[in-house]
């Protein structure tokens, strides 16, 4: 058997006690009765009122969800709802199964006992099964995990010694004298300096010493150039820097060859 099965076994036995403890006491004027039809008849308005009231829980939580009201007035909201088709039937009922025989005016009249008795009806099986009718818990907006950011590589030292004009765009470094020739994509400057503290200064720009007197960015050259014993790399700017043959065995392994 399983667990719904159970539950709904559960409330019609809780439902029919109701009706025997209601048929005993007699209310709403009911006492007049004999104790036997009295006790039927209240069993029978309470299996009926589950019935009928047995989907206003699920419904005050859908109404608290699309609406946002508080689920107690969104239960007592339902349950008057759900109060009108029930006293229909109970006047259907009274009638003998006479449609014709029910009236608003008598729907008026029952209406008010039968909202009593569907409010018990939820109430009981609100405290019977808390487990499964629990207000719905506000759905916590999702949040969106905080985008990582890489941090841009630091700007090389060396860039912040060339003239605004010259861009930043360093194509290669040659040594003259005491001075360092700076060539960028728009052109060339001496800045005072020695060529291996200039290189030491363009960390974060790939790049290698291809002779004594000449670092090479690597995105700046266009072609190796070769005459004779000689090797030379061709800038995107159209120069020709000499490689050493020392370093051509290094510049090879690194694929620069």
């Amino acid at each position: 058997m399983t667990a719904r099965i159970r539950d709904i076994i559960a409330e019609l036995f809780l439902m029919t006690a109701l009706g025997l403890v209601m048929g005993l006491i007699g209310p709403m004027g009911s006492f007049a009765m004999p104790l036997l039809p009295r006790t039927l008849n209240w069993i029978a308005l309470s299996l009926l009122g589950y019935a009928c009231f047995r989907p206003v829980i699920a419904a005050g939580q859908v109404l608290t969800e699309q609406t946002g009201l508080p689920y107690g007035i969104a239960l007592v909201l339902a349950c008057a709802i759900a109060a009108i088709p029930t006293a229909a039937i109970v006047c259907w009922l009274g009638a003998g199964f006479q449609i014709d025989r029910v009236s608003l005016a008598g729907m008026t009249k029952v209406y008010p006992y039968v909202l009593i008795v569907g409010g018990i009806a939820t109430a009981v099986q609100l405290l019977a099964f808390r487990h499964r009718t629990a207000a719905p818990a506000a759905t916590p907006e999702p949040v969106a995990a905080p985008a990582i950011v890489e941090a841009p590589p630091p700007r090389p030292a060396f860039l912040d010694r060339l003239p605004p004009h010259l861009g930043s765009d360093l194509l290669a470094l040659e040594n003259e004298d005491h001075y360092v020739r700076a060539h960028t994509a728009q052109g060339s400057t001496l800045i005072l300096m020695r060529l291996r503290d200039a290189v030491a200064e363009l960390e974060g720009i790939e790049g290698a010493r291809v002779h004594r007197s000449w670092w090479v960015a690597r995105a700046a050259v266009a072609e190796v150039v070769r005459r004779d014993r000689a090797t030379a790399l061709r800038l995107v700017n159209k120069l020709d820097v000499p490689v050493a043959r020392s370093e051509l065995p290094g510049l090879r392994a690194n694929g620069w060859l």
